[in-house]
């Protein structure tokens, strides 16, 4: 029984440790998005929106539905997904297949990478970048919220 609860503490402290903060750098990720094309989160990004939860991401796809095709692009912005609590099958059958009908990329994090990004529960993080060096990290709710984010 200690020795779990030891393990659990040392796994959520890992966590914590591994976790992105102001001041400190972005590591390069390399992430695959939906049509398995990799992509680099790197210096030229300046902004990474993240979601960790199916309400987050469907918040985040009313936002960019409205937006022209290449926006995330045009504006340095990485969009990406936390879809490792899914089921495989689930994933792999219904979900990715309907992220391929959206107009934008979504890199989709694995185990090994999703600790890295902050969280706050139902809320969408919003990690601000200049030279890979974070500037500022900040968790929103909605659409409105998005839109104002990137006016």
């Amino acid at each position: 029984m200690i020795k779990k609860f030891l393990f659990t503490i040392f796994l959520g402290l890992s966590a914590f440790a591994n976790s992105l903060t102001v001041g400190s750098d972005l590591p390069v990720l390399t992430v695959k998005d939906q049509f398995e094309k990799e992509s680099t989160i790197d210096s030229k990004i300046k902004t990474v929106i993240f979601s960790a939860t199916k309400e987050e991401s469907n918040t985040i796809k009313e936002f960019l539905a409205a937006k022209e095709k290449d926006y995330l692009i045009n504006n340095n912005i990485a969009y990406v997904a936390d879809i490792t609590g899914m089921p495989s099958l689930i994933s792999k059958f219904f979900a990715i297949p309907k992220m391929k009908d959206y107009n934008f990329s979504i890199l989709l994090i694995d185990e090994d990478n999703k600790a890295l990004f902050p969280v706050e529960q139902d809320k969408i993080t919003i990690i601000t970048l200049e030279n890979s060096k974070i500037t500022s990290i900040k968790f929103i709710k909605t659409a409105e919220d998005l839109a104002a984010t990137f006016k």
